[in-house]
Order: structure tokens, then sequence, then C-alpha cells
């Protein structure tokens, strides 16, 4: 599925409560989709996709770990929500 879509941008979200919109295009179709993800209402371990909400950084490597951990079924699907969170807002590795 990942190889179906190709990233075009971030900006901040206009999603209530979500800090970013990843952008997103289908090669097939070429049509944009905007995935939605992160919330402001929580901090984050470090904030790589804009930097937006660099304040909400906490770089603690437990939370980190146990964030990881919890997502672990689904931050693999790459350019899903949660893959985005998991990189972009977690520090996971884009592998897989």
């Amino acid at each position: 599925m990942s190889e179906q879509f190709q990233f075009v941008k971030f900006r901040k979200s206009r999603t209530l409560n979500k800090k970013y919109d990843m952008i997103i295009r289908d090669k097939n179709t070429k049509r944009l989709q905007t995935v939605p993800f992160g919330d402001t209402r929580y901090e984050h371990y470090m904030d790589s996709a804009l930097g937006h909400y660099s304040h909400l950084n906490h770089y603690d490597e437990k939370r980190r770990k146990a964030y990881l951990a919890r997502h672990e079924k689904t931050r693999h699907k790459k350019f899903s929500a949660s893959w985005a969170s998991a990189v972009f807002l977690w520090g996971a590795s884009k592998g897989r």
C-alpha cells in the first residue's frame, strides 16, 4: 500500500485538536489526501515535522518507549496517522 502514495508536504492542521496534516499523493489517481496526526493537547518526544509544537517536546526516553510499545501494532502502516506520529513526533525509524 505504501508504494501507492508519495509524500508531498506537512502543514499545520486545520482539524480540531490535531497538530499537523500530512499531504500525500496517490500515485495512480494523482489525487491529494490529507492525513491529520498528533494531538495538540498532549506532549510528544520531539517534533521533527515542522517544529510548530516544539514547546511540547519532553525528551523523556521512558515515555517514548512506552508510546512506541503501545502503538506497535498500528504504527508500521506507512503514511497512516499512527505511522506519522510515531516517526515525526516520537522518533521511530521510518523503516518498513
